[in-house]
Formats: C-alpha cells, structure tokens, sequence
C-alpha cells in the first residue's frame, strides 16, 4: 500500500493538470468551471469530488478548443465522433493489458466472476437466447 488514498491522489492529479495547464494551455475555462462545481458538489457530500477521469476530461476539451490549433468546429467534431471516449478506452486497455501481464508474471489465472451473477438477467449460457 502506497499510504496514499483515492482523495488524495484525485487531490495530486487536480493539482498537477492545474498547474501543467496553466503554465502550457493559453485558458481553461471549463476545467476552471468543473472546478467550481465541485466546490458545490463537495459542500452537499465530501465525496462528490471532480476525479481523474473528470479533470482529464475537462482539460482534454479545454486543449481542443483553447490551443489554437484546432477551429471551434473541428473541435466539436472531435468531441462527437468520440475521440475523449476513445482515449479512455486506450488508458483501460493498457491498464487490462497490465493486469493481464502481471497475473502471468504471478503464475495466476486471471479473475473470472462468477457467471450466474453476471447472468442475472438471461437465461445462463448454451440456452440459445
């Protein structure tokens, strides 16, 4: 265990994409606006704080429409067709990726769950439906 906890590392990593983008992005103003929000949010329920998918998220669009290298259009149409959705699901891939790697590296089998509780809602496998 690393001695850090979920809050604090979503804490560390608001704080490192502030900082990076501040010093390389010429605004943030959705980030900034996220930000805000949680402000509120964590006010109602300590909890309900912006995490890591939300800051990368937040500053992912900033770049797009704040960077000058893409038009308020082309950033749009990047932001429709999907590309943050695919960018978390290349950052999923690898970490499932490493998982896999390292349950090899530990002679283990990888986790299988149980399958009547992921069927809850078919008939089970070989039925047909």
């Amino acid at each position: 265990s690393s001695g850090i906890n979920a809050e604090q590392a979503v804490v560390s990593t608001q704080s490192t994409g502030a900082e990076f983008a501040k010093a390389n992005f010429p605004a943030t103003p959705l980030f900034d606006y996220a930000r805000q929000v949680e402000k509120i949010t964590t006010s109602k329920k300590p909890n309900l704080i912006l995490n890591v998918d939300g800051c990368i998220a937040t500053l992912f669009v900033d770049l797009l429409y704040q960077s000058g290298s893409f038009s308020v259009e082309e950033a749009r149409d990047l932001i429709d067709i999907g590309c943050l959705n695919a960018l978390f699901v290349a950052g999923r891939s690898l970490g499932f990726i490493g998982h896999y790697l390292d349950q090899k590296r530990l002679k283990q089998g990888l986790y299988r769950h149980p399958w009547d509780d992921i069927a809850y809602m078919t008939p089970g496998p070989g039925t047909g439906n």
